[in-house]
């Protein structure tokens, strides 16, 4: 006690013990974490986080046998991912992701996929495979908040495979940590042209992607995959403000891929369309030439028909960014 009479933590009898816990999860020691949070529920069954921390002690518990019977290596690193997304589902549907219990399980399951995906990256000959291995390495890593480690992991992996979005996204979230911020954009950037689908939005917490997801959700539109619409409002609002160079078969490639969601665009009604990624994939195209003519290789004559046609695909968004002088094309 305090002189006033204040239970201070030091006074707290369940404080160290439940600490205990937290640790045992941390060090993968489940069978003794959820002994010891037997004895604790016996004293106070409601005491702040031994629910929480039984839940996740029993889940992990309850998988040690078949992880001890598996090889080292991706056995193992794939059983603790593919657990791990049971686990947060898990821990989603009952409030405890912000727990500590949650928080050393998710420690503790990282570091040993991480370990584990290093053995099987050591074993493994085929390219492809070390391309996935690593992949999930750097998104270790991103879990772990060992955010150099997870840049280095990636970008060896990008020597091989440079057009992957989550791969992108990871990097772009882990340089976004370190604080290169221009080369975290125009990796978001770049992870949301290759394909918005690939990209867990539940783990990424870089501002700028923060900024613009609350921007949508303020704007009370409905949009059937919000990380579709993510690169467009990036643009709208100045966010993806830096601009990646094009080579000329990258805008051959986009301008193919312009004429094939145009097809769709004007064969399919709008109610079909809203069961699709076309209309936000054709803008997001468009945005990348729009850009290219106007920074990289100008054109008015083009930059001109580019303006015209985004105001038709979406005239609510398009009509009043263009109306702004700054935002017109300039001879």
């Amino acid at each position: 006690m305090d002189k006033n009479g204040q239970l201070t933590f030091s006074d707290d009898p369940l404080l160290s013990r439940s600490n205990e816990v937290y640790q045992l999860i941390e060090a993968g020691d489940f069978a003794p974490a959820v002994k010891l949070l037997d004895d604790l529920m016996d004293i106070e069954p409601e005491y702040p986080g031994l629910i929480e921390g039984y839940r996740t002690a029993r889940f992990w518990l309850n998988r040690e046998r078949e992880l001890n019977n598996l090889e080292d290596g991706k056995a193992t690193a794939d059983f603790l991912m593919q657990q791990w997304k049971s686990f947060d589902d898990y821990c989603h549907d009952r409030n405890m992701t912000s727990s500590s219990s949650y928080k050393a399980a998710m420690r503790y399951i990282f570091f040993k996929a991480s370990e584990h995906y290093k053995i099987s990256f050591k074993k493994q000959e085929g390219t492809a495979d070390n391309f996935d291995l690593l992949l999930n390495l750097g998104d270790c890593f991103l879990r772990l908040e060992e955010y150099s480690n997870a840049i280095e992991t990636l970008e060896y992996a990008r020597n091989s495979y440079k057009s992957n979005a989550r791969l992108c996204a990871i990097l772009g979230e882990a340089y976004y940590h370190l604080d290169d911020i221009p080369k975290s954009l125009l990796l978001f950037r770049e992870a949301f042209f290759i394909d918005p689908s690939e990209i867990d939005l539940n783990h990424i917490r870089a501002k700028p992607i923060v900024d613009i997801l609350e921007i949508i959700k303020t704007t009370g539109e409905y949009y059937r995959d919000i990380r579709e619409w993510v690169p467009i409002y990036g643009f709208l609002f100045d966010i993806f403000y830096v601009k990646g160079k094009l080579h000329k078969a990258q805008v051959e490639l986009i301008e193919n891929e312009i004429y094939n969601l145009e097809k769709n665009f004007q064969t399919l009604s709008t109610d079909q369309l809203e069961d699709t990624n076309v209309v936000p994939r054709l803008i997001n195209k468009y945005l990348w030439m729009l850009d290219y003519y106007e920074f990289q290789h100008y054109n008015f004559d083009n930059l001109s028909e580019i303006r015209n046609r985004l105001i038709a695909i979406d005239p609510k968004h398009f009509d009043e960014y263009f109306k702004n002088p700054d935002n017109r094309p300039k001879r």
